[in-house]
């Protein structure tokens, strides 16, 4: 999806192969399965085989833990599939951290280790798709989902197109039950359709990728060259920008799939209106935050809920996972961290508050500096996630420190870019409603006079520099 032009052409022409013949649900998954592969293999080359090789092994093992009755022989299916999963995402993903961590540990230490430097390439959507056939064998497992028809069903589930590169990562009631259902697409979803593709594109070349060449990226690189004020509206910037990039991402994703008539839920709600660490995650990458919840925070503490100290030390593991999922690094573990600590002391708080029946007086005021006071630690994190190494986010920080209010490298449309994008967090869901429905009610001709004006617009300010999406590459 790195060029916008060619999405869409590709986009178009599944459209229109795909509602020809979707009255027939076995030539509609066959289609799907050829488009998805094709579409991955142009994406990611012969890593296509190690998706087939992983949808192939998953089907299988779903599919026969559904009939058996004994635990053992499910337990060992289970562990088949996991081992497999799990094992490509260690090795391709993070064999060589883990080996360079070993070395780095052993020579501290004063023991001398020489092992092989791994330095697998990662393919593309590895992290995705492994999470999305993991959340589907163990809800086969438990029995909470049924397995898909046929391996042509799993196989379109797990490499679906739209998702696979960037996600949302889906759950099997999303979108399996959905590929042998009846289909319909009328014209309001339509519309809907073509306004959430628009949207998720003037996010990320409008915004995003203005913000990463012009500001975010000079800063980040060279933060002594900065004062403490233009380092600082680096840090929104990219706040700003690593919003706009997913959350644009997912909007074509989902715009995309609502096209093809299937329902994939929205991944962000508006993040940055959060008063609490707690509520950001509930609207942040949604998919992923439910996946941590429901695959390693309540298998970390089953049993003990009634343990403060065990959901604490859950809450820390599961975001520490959640940073490892994002790259073999430790500035994405020390964020991990971060947000692991301030979700455990933001339970922490809750349970004091309900022992002493305390009740903080609520008024616009306070749930404003509550918000204000958690975006700026989502930005302290994410100050973590963006730098290239823990000395580049500690320089960056020291800079800030150094007070200095020179602005002459901040241009006016930056700084109104940046403080315009995160205030339009803050406009009434019914404005938000209205400005859909305005679209939706417009006739088609004009629906498509605006469409077209818009893609002239952002041709103009769209920048000559190849920025891909920020989490294509997790």
């Amino acid at each position: 999806m790195s060029n916008p032009g060619i999405y869409l052409s590709f986009v178009t022409l599944v459209f229109f192969a795909y509602w020809a013949i979707a009255h027939r649900p076995s030539m509609r998954a066959s289609l799907l399965v050829t488009v998805n592969l094709l579409f991955y293999w142009l994406a990611a080359g012969p890593f296509v085989a190690l998706l087939c090789l992983i949808s192939a092994v998953d089907f299988v093992t779903t599919r026969a833990m559904s009939v058996l009755t004994g635990g053992v022989r499910r337990k060992l299916l289970l562990v088949l599939s996991l081992t497999l999963d799990l094992g490509v995402l260690c090795v391709f993903k993070y064999s060589g951290f883990f080996f360079g961590t070993g070395q780095a540990v052993s020579s501290w230490l004063g023991v001398s280790l020489h092992w092989p430097v791994l330095n697998f390439i990662a393919p593309l959507g590895l992290s995705f798709y492994v999470f999305q056939s993991v959340a589907l064998v163990l809800d086969c497992y438990r029995r909470e989902c049924k397995p898909a028809e046929s391996y042509l069903d799993h196989l379109a589930f797990i490499s679906f197109f739209p998702t696979i590169t960037a996600g949302p990562i889906l759950r099997a009631k999303q979108l399996l039950t959905a590929l042998r259902g009846p289909l319909t697409l009328d014209a309001g979803t339509g519309s809907r359709a073509l306004l959430l593709i628009a949207t998720g594109l003037t996010k990320k070349i409008a915004v995003a990728d203005y913000l990463s060449v012009n500001l975010v990226n000079r800063v980040f690189d060279f933060p002594e060259r900065f004062s403490s004020i233009e380092v600082l509206f680096a840090v929104y910037g990219y706040a700003l920008q690593i919003y706009a990039d997913f959350s644009g991402y997912s909007d074509i994703a989902v715009g995309t799939a609502m096209l093809l008539g299937f329902n994939v839920p929205a991944n962000f709600k508006l993040p940055y209106r959060a008063k609490n660490l707690p509520e950001f995650w509930r609207r942040w990458h949604i998919s992923l935050s439910t996946w941590l919840r429901d695959y390693i925070f309540f298998v970390f503490v089953k049993g003990k809920m009634r343990r403060p100290m065990t959901l604490y030390a859950g809450l820390v593991v599961t975001m520490l996972v959640g940073g490892l999922w994002h790259g073999p690094s430790w500035t994405f573990v020390l964020w991990g961290l971060l947000h692991g600590v301030g979700l455990a002391l933001a339970r922490a708080f809750e349970a004091l508050r309900r022992r002493t029946n305390f009740e903080p007086r609520s008024s616009r005021w306070s749930r404003a500096l509550a918000a204000v006071v958690t975006f700026h630690f989502v930005c302290l994190a994410w100050v973590f996630f963006r730098a290239d190494s823990l000395g580049g986010a500690l320089g960056l920080l020291k800079q800030i420190s150094t007070l200095s209010t020179d602005v002459s490298n901040l241009t006016l449309p930056l700084a109104l870019l940046v403080a315009g994008g995160l205030m339009s967090q803050w406009i009434p869901d019914h404005v938000r409603l209205k400005f859909r429905e305005g679209f939706t009610g417009l006739p088609a001709l004009a629906q498509a006079g605006a469409l077209a004006a818009l893609a002239v617009g952002l041709y103009i300010v769209a920048s000559t520099d190849v920025v891909p999406f920020i989490y294509a590459r997790f």
